[in-house]
């Protein structure tokens, strides 16, 4: 759908693609690993990762984004998922790359 659509709904930014973008931008860093949905990453989507990184490009989006906040907590507060509160060393995601879109 992003391959012909710049946005879900369109050639417009939506509330529904901010709606998505928390789940992409911590898919990669967290969800991955974490939650065992390791099948690919959202960067093995050329659409989605473009996407992910036009979104956080856009003006005052990148200042709200803080991943090692996110990676810390979760990784600190599900006991069961990760008892011994393991924190795994990620890759370096270029949120910055140029996107193309």
């Amino acid at each position: 759908h992003l391959g012909a659509n710049r946005y879900l709904m369109g050639d417009r930014v939506t509330e529904t693609d901010w709606r998505l973008f928390p789940t992409l931008i911590r898919f990669d860093p967290v969800y991955h690993l974490h939650f065992k949905c390791n099948r690919r990453r959202i960067i093995d989507y050329p659409n989605l990762w473009g996407f992910t990184r036009e979104l956080y490009q856009w003006p005052g989006v990148a200042e709200t984004v803080q991943v090692d906040h996110f990676v810390r907590h979760y990784h600190y507060s599900h006991d069961t998922i990760n008892p011994n509160r393991i924190i795994p060393i990620n890759p370096v995601l270029d949120y910055d790359a140029p996107h193309g879109r």
